[in-house]
């Protein structure tokens, strides 16, 4: 190759380096806002692609070690947006606009060919809450929770009665139950 070449190219690669890098933090910002779609009342629709978030933790209460009566004898794997778990290792706080999902899952089997325990079943759906400043500005701590039926594209805000009440006297950090969620306090700056 010759000296001229060469040169060129020593000239020409960081302007192609920083427009490469310029495009990806579009992309990342762009997707930053996919995470919460709204509708027009403030409902979360169903939120896309939440498997390849970010996995902070599961709990399981299953019937039989809660008097036969749990309040939720299900698994539920706790999922948090990228965007968000990203400046929660930056700050140790939930950003406005996070969003967090808890996925449903039945009990199932306490036999497998590993030993016994308790197995997952079936899903049973997902729950959501989000918080957001400006969206939710008299929900406590700005969070709001969802619900969704199966039948409906978007989650129902629920009232703050159900599950804001027990977020707000029992989670460790910011209505969020950072201590049954280990990857959280891991990551916490």
């Amino acid at each position: 190759m010759s000296k001229f070449k060469q040169c060129l190219s020593c000239a020409i690669a960081p302007f192609v380096l920083f427009g490469l890098l310029g495009t990806a933090t579009q992309a990342v910002a762009s997707d930053e806002r996919l995470y919460g779609r709204f509708t027009a009342d403030n409902e979360l629709y169903t939120p896309r692609d939440y498997r390849e978030w970010v996995f902070v933790g599961a709990t399981v209460t299953p019937n039989d070690m809660n008097d036969g009566a749990a309040a939720f004898p299900e698994f539920h794997y706790v999922y948090m947006d990228p965007g968000s778990f990203a400046s929660w290792k930056k700050t140790g706080e939930f950003r406005s606009g996070t969003v967090i999902v808890k996925e449903l899952v039945s009990i199932g089997s306490k036999e497998a060919v590993s030993g016994n325990g308790y197995f997952p079943g079936s899903y049973n759906g997902i729950a959501a809450m989000v918080k957001d400043a400006k969206r939710y500005p008299d929900r406590p701590g700005n969070w709001a929770y969802f619900g969704f039926d199966g039948e409906s594209r978007h989650g129902a805000i629920q009232e703050d009665s159900a599950c804001s009440a027990c977020h707000q006297a029992s989670a460790e950090q910011d209505q969020v139950f950072t201590q049954y969620y280990p990857v959280l306090p891991a990551a916490k700056p």
